[in-house]
């Protein structure tokens, strides 16, 4: 048997060098691609959106809402606001699911749905009163009116 010599013994050391474990220290991997990226339709993810109600009256005003997928409301996604007796002015942020393609709202007693393309922003606004419940005669004026503002 002949002998390996200097010359191999370095090859089979540069080898197994290459093949030993390696430091747990690494350099950060690049960032997975974020859920707010653009895509070349849009926008895709979930989105924030923020919302203000406004209100005004003698007695106190709601308004509910919930983002939708193809007419159906999507679960976690409802929201519940009231405001007191006063003009009073109530903001706040949420998340807009990136199935979201519709909202449904309703603010007192006026209700409406709306459909939008997921990939785009989306903005409304809905108006709604209480009127005094009477049995013979009304003013007919609203004891509270309310304004709800969606931004996304």
């Amino acid at each position: 048997m002949r002998g390996i010599g200097i010359a191999g013994l370095l090859v089979g050391a540069v080898v197994l060098a290459g093949c030993s474990e390696r430091s747990s220290t690494t350099a950060p991997s690049a960032p997975l691609a974020s859920a707010a990226a653009l895509s070349a339709a849009g926008f895709i993810g979930d989105r924030p959106y923020t919302w203000s109600l406004k209100c005004s009256g003698v007695v106190e005003s709601y308004a509910s809402w919930s983002w939708t997928a193809a007419g159906a409301p999507i679960t976690g996604s409802e929201k519940f606001e009231g405001c007191g007796f006063s003009a009073t002015f109530y903001t706040g942020t949420g998340v807009r699911p990136a199935a979201a393609d519709g909202l449904s709202a309703c603010v007192n007693s006026s209700c409406e749905t709306w459909s939008f393309d997921p990939t785009g922003s989306f903005k409304a606004q809905l108006k709604g009163s209480r009127y005094e419940i009477c049995i013979f005669k009304c003013n007919n004026k609203p004891l509270a009116t309310a304004t709800l503002n969606v931004d996304s």
